[in-house]
């Protein structure tokens, strides 16, 4: 017996409840409350915003944060049947190992949105210098959690893709999201860090849709030529965004979203 059995992520849903479903999965350091612009984008489905172990209303599930095992079984915990799974940056190796062992085949599609099998760069594999992630961990210390986010946040609200009215919107997001555990900010970076589930990824027998920002430095658009893989994997780069298309070519994504899951 798995110790998170008995365990479902917390969820707030709109939408249609008879419509297809499609599940969303957030980023590091946010909850449900940044993928609220999804609502507007996917009214017709069953849309089902999730919070990852340790944020919004997965709270309580805190512990189980240490372990990507632990969230991908939450995950398909969660999930209904014959869903679309959409994961956010990070989520995204919790959500394709949740792809790889999904026996009962809840997961009809997968799709990744500014998301990677592996963060940090290799002479082979484009992603982040491994240092950015040490200097993070370095920060995050008892005291300091919500300094750092909101730095981090003030950072993103900084692009010139973001318009005043997104930029609001994404520090309106970290004030309701609240404190962050220490340990859980700490175990996100360290999956980050560490992870590699290329091989996983590549080994998924689903239709999958990676989706990257042009202009995002933390996840590279170069991974696009990396994850092409016909006939289960295909790619899309949306030139004008960084790490969130949502906010910068909503109706953009929207359109390539809507595209992939009603191909047959």
């Amino acid at each position: 017996m798995r110790a998170t059995d008995n365990h479902k992520l917390g969820c707030t849903c709109f939408g249609n409840p008879d419509a297809q479903p499609l599940v969303i999965t957030p980023g590091w350091a946010t909850d449900h409350n940044f993928l609220l612009p999804f609502v507007e984008l996917f009214k017709d489905y069953n849309l089902i915003l999730v919070d990852m172990p340790g944020y919004g209303k997965s709270k309580d599930l805190a512990r189980f944060a240490t372990d990507l095992r632990h969230g991908a079984n939450l995950i398909l915990n969660t999930v209904p049947d014959n869903c679309i799974l959409l994961s956010w940056s990070l989520s995204t190796l919790a959500a394709a190992r949740a792809c790889a062992t999904d026996k009962e085949g809840k997961i009809k599609k997968f799709i990744t949105l500014c998301g990677t099998p592996r963060f940090p760069a290799d002479p082979y594999w484009p992603g982040f210098d491994y240092k950015y992630v040490l200097k993070c961990l370095n920060l995050f210390d008892e005291g300091k959690n919500l300094r750092n986010i909101k730095l981090f946040f003030k950072l993103q609200t900084q692009s010139h893709l973001l318009n005043k009215e997104q930029s609001a919107f994404l520090m309106d997001c970290y004030e309701k999201m609240g404190e962050i555990e220490t340990q859980v900010l700490k175990e996100g970076l360290m999956n980050m860090a560490q992870t590699d589930y290329r091989e996983g990824m590549y080994s998924l027998k689903i239709p999958c849709l990676h989706i990257f920002g042009g202009k995002d430095r933390l996840v590279k658009p170069e991974l696009s030529k990396k994850l092409n893989l016909p006939p289960f994997h295909q790619c899309c780069v949306l030139e004008n965004s960084a790490h969130t298309p949502f906010l910068t070519e909503p109706d953009l994504l929207k359109t390539v979203i809507t595209s992939f899951i009603e191909k047959n």
